[in-house]
């Protein structure tokens, strides 16, 4: 279908300016380039700074590296628009997709709980709002939500368009927000068909494609390059001609590549954080749901993504939570990704079955135990409670960037309520950004004020630890895992720190042991859910109401109870005050804790 006439020229891409010598210019510029860039990071840096750079550099790969250099070297690359082509476009027809969270409400947009009202000209980078806020208004997720005012909407296009029009300027033409952006006009697109309006606007798009097509996240890499692939399989189905093959084509060569490395073999997600396990989950469907129509999945290559969300949505049905939602490891927050119910309505709308979401927990005489070795979360249920317990990886060696010090941590649920969880993610940027990635922000040990894993800057992780020595027991009233991590063997004296978890029908003990030499400092973190009353406390035991149902924590070993005042943030923007229990003690090793959570 013939839509616009576009005054186009292709990007005078780098191996065009420089063609035989892009090798030889690549070599000569490399160390210059390198020097610059690190020797402007090592000023600013005092000695402490440059130790966590070492040992942040030295997990990239070799590609991200590479791209980062290849990247400063076309920074000066221009769009020229001198050559007339005409944009044809296909109505794809698509099933519904997901419906994105309501975030243009009235005359204002609502992003990470923060409001901003509409006045056109749009501010689309103002200065006030965090980087992340503004990501969220370039995303343009409002054209598919359910309350949608259509006219709004193609307003707030063309505004984009207009005040947007410098290539390279501004967040919108980042190639993460330039991804979602590409993939949202185009689900808008085809829901309320063909007009006027669309045709002046397709022009843009096809423009950001091309422009995405040119700046693919291979510095990155993980969930970006994943949503980079996704547009370019979105804009090589929508577009038609030559250029949009070679989109098509590209896009599902990395696509195919990301999926094999970055789902799990036991279906999650490896960056190791339930939200992006959602998003990404989100992202497969989609292309499955554009596949119906287009069919440019081979017959081998759909039936091995069908086998992958499977598994995906297996490993989502036993994670959540009694309360039908995600945990909150890693960077994980709610009302960012679609909820699981409605990513397994999706799933079935496409024709893909899996197991029954059954998130409620119902009484039970056995105990169950889940096991999610790859992507690091085990869980067990009892006759009235659900823990989920962390034993895995903290992410992939090279992106560890949604990362929390949550090894060997825990949360858990009781008749269908969360009632000791970790802090969440309450930012990207800011002076509480590390404080929620904290050891002390979660239902672990920290030892000598030190964290698990040397979290610094924004999302950056020097030197890390790792699970080992996995051991579960099971039966039909009781079950055990325990593991060991090496993040605080850095410290003097090497420690080792090593949980137990026992689950028996109406009760939970976790034990804690510190191994290694020396006297330590040992503070043992327990985080109550906003929603638990605290009915009475002793030095070594309290009791405590959620809802209906009572329960209590008695110290089985250990020094006594101590509290702090905690922050709780299930979504971005958004903290509540918590009550944290903490065990600490002072001595030589082995240090020991020992806890029970009894429901009554």
């Amino acid at each position: 279908m013939k839509r616009a006439a576009l005054s186009l020229k292709k990007p005078i891409g780098l191996s065009n300016r420089l063609g035989p010598f892009l090798g030889k210019f690549i070599k000569i510029n490399l160390a210059r380039v390198l020097f610059n860039e690190f020797f402007e990071l090592f000023s600013n840096f005092m000695l402490k700074d440059l130790v966590l750079f070492f040992y942040t550099l030295r997990f990239l790969k070799p590609i991200q590296l590479y791209w980062r250099v290849y990247l400063k070297l076309v920074g000066r690359r221009s769009f020229f628009l001198n050559k007339n082509e005409e944009i044809h476009t296909r109505h794809l027809e698509l099933i519904p997709p997901i419906p994105k969270h309501d975030s243009l409400i009235g005359e204002q947009f609502f992003f990470l709980n923060q409001n901003m009202s509409i006045s056109f000209p749009i501010n689309w980078n103002a200065p006030e709002k965090s980087k992340l806020w503004l990501y969220n208004l370039h995303y343009f997720d409002f054209l598919n939500q359910k309350n949608n005012d259509s006219a709004l909407g193609l307003q707030l296009m063309k505004d984009w368009v207009q005040q947007n029009n410098i290539i390279g300027t501004g967040n919108g033409w980042e190639p993460y927000p330039l991804s979602l952006r590409i993939v949202n006009w185009i689900k808008f697109f085809d829901r309320i068909g063909r007009t006027d309006e669309i045709e002046q606007l397709q022009s843009s798009l096809f423009l950001q494609t091309r422009v995405l097509a040119d700046r693919l996240e291979y510095h990155l890499l993980g969930n970006h390059l994943f949503k980079n692939a996704v547009a370019l399989i979105f804009s090589g189905s929508y577009f038609e001609g030559e250029e949009a093959k070679k989109w098509i084509k590209k896009g599902l060569q990395i696509f195919i590549g990301q999926v094999r490395e970055q789902i799990l073999k036991d279906g999650g997600h490896f960056e190791r954080s339930p939200m992006y396990h959602v998003l990404i989950s989100e992202d497969i469907l989609d292309c499955l749901n554009l596949n119906l129509s287009r069919q440019f999945f081979s017959i081998t290559e759909e039936q091995y993504i069908r086998r992958k969300i499977v598994d995906m949505l297996n490993v989502l049905a036993d994670i959540v939570h009694q309360d039908g939602d995600i945990p909150f490891f890693n960077d994980s927050a709610l009302r960012i990704a679609p909820s699981p119910k409605e990513i397994f309505r999706y799933a079935e709308s496409l024709g893909i079955k899996t197991v029954q979401f059954d998130h409620v927990s119902k009484n039970r005489s056995l105990i169950n135990i889940y096991e999610k070795p790859d992507f690091g979360l085990f869980i067990f249920e009892n006759r009235k409670s659900k823990c989920i317990f962390d034993a895995g990886m903290i992410g992939p060696d090279h992106l560890p960037g949604h990362a929390h010090c949550d090894t060997l941590s825990y949360e858990l649920s009781i008749s269908g309520h969360r009632c000791i969880v970790n802090s969440g993610t309450y930012q990207y940027a800011g002076t509480l950004r590390n404080l929620f990635r904290a050891t002390s922000a979660h239902n672990t040990v920290r030892v000598d004020s030190k964290e698990q894993h040397e979290i610094w800057s924004t999302f950056r992780v020097a030197r890390r630890g790792y699970p080992f020595n996995l051991q579960i027991f099971r039966s039909n009233n009781y079950g055990s895992i325990a593991a060991s991590h090496s993040g605080y063997t850095r410290l003097a004296g090497k420690i080792v720190h090593r949980r137990e978890i026992v689950c028996r029908d109406d009760s939970w003990v976790v034990t804690d042991c510190l191994e290694g030499r020396g006297m330590h400092q040992a503070d043992n973190y327990i985080h109550f859910h906003p929603d638990v009353q605290i009915i009475s406390k002793s030095s070594s035991e309290v009791k405590c109401s959620l809802y209906d149902v009572a329960f209590s924590l008695k110290v089985l070993e250990g020094e006594s109870i101590d509290w702090e005042e905690g922050l709780y943030s299930p979504e971005f923007g958004v903290s509540e005050i918590n009550q944290v229990l903490v065990l600490r003690k002072k001595s030589l090793c082995p240090i020991k804790f020992s806890y029970q959570i009894t429901i009554h």
